[in-house]
């Protein structure tokens, strides 16, 4: 009898596993538990640099046979990159599925460090500036046997959230369309699925619109997480996965 398929959930900067009872992927583990998946959530360092948060990841999967469907946030998608290439996930991992991944690093971060000082305490916000990320993808090439695939996420600036509006005027005068934190071209890798109408936290069930007088059209995120899990499922039935 075949395995079920595995998922991975991987979080991004300044996420979480679990915080009370909240999942930073709200949602989604019981979705794709009804759908017949495994769903494994690792704990990565909340704001360390990728080698840190890759260097858990690996540690957290070092007992897992494979094979594995990595699905990413934001910077858990580099986490998961570089766990693939640099530390032999490739001998596990199937496919990485990225949301709103900065690979090619985002405007805000380099932001961040100019105008915040405590900000480039964080290695993880270091790690995400532009020059960081162009040297990061020269070091860190796909792997072949790897499928990769990828969604942006974009919102008109005046729907970003207040508190973040500032990064989205920013990343779009440089690098166009965003979700307030990434713009669609550095979201953009590998098979490029879908560019989403919502901003970068909408992605993970996080509403953080407060404006009672300027409503925006809502975002349901489960619709794309259920795409993705039949993706798996598809996938795992191919005569090439060995299933």
């Amino acid at each position: 009898m075949a395995l079920r398929p595995t998922v991975v959930l991987i979080h991004g900067l300044f996420g979480f596993r679990q915080l009370l009872w909240h999942d930073y992927f709200q949602g989604v583990r019981p979705l794709y538990e009804s759908m017949g998946l495994r769903v494994i959530a690792p704990s990565l360092p909340w704001a360390g640099s990728i080698e840190q948060r890759a260097d858990a990841l690996a540690k957290q999967l070092r007992q897992e046979a494979g094979p594995l469907h990595l699905i990413a946030h934001s910077m858990g998608g580099l986490d998961a990159r570089r766990w693939i290439t640099c530390l032999d996930g490739a001998s596990r991992a199937l496919s990485l599925t990225t949301l709103a991944t900065p690979h090619q690093g985002s405007a805000a971060a380099d932001q961040v460090g100019q105008s915040l000082p405590p900000f480039r305490l964080f290695a993880g916000v270091r790690d995400l500036t532009t020059d960081k990320m162009e040297h990061f993808n020269q070091h860190t090439p796909d792997h072949p046997d790897v499928v990769y695939r990828s969604y942006a996420a974009t919102r008109p600036v005046a729907e970003h959230p207040w508190i973040v509006r500032r990064y989205g005027r920013k990343i779009q005068i440089t690098e166009g369309d965003n979700d307030s934190q990434v713009s669609v071209h550095s979201a953009t890798w590998g098979d490029h699925i879908a560019t989403l109408p919502c901003d970068h936290f909408e992605l993970i069930s996080r509403n953080f619109w407060f404006n009672p007088f300027r409503p925006r059209a809502a975002f349901d995120p489960m619709p794309v997480y259920r795409d993705i899990g039949n993706w798996i499922l598809q996938f795992s039935t191919r005569p090439e996965s060995g299933n």
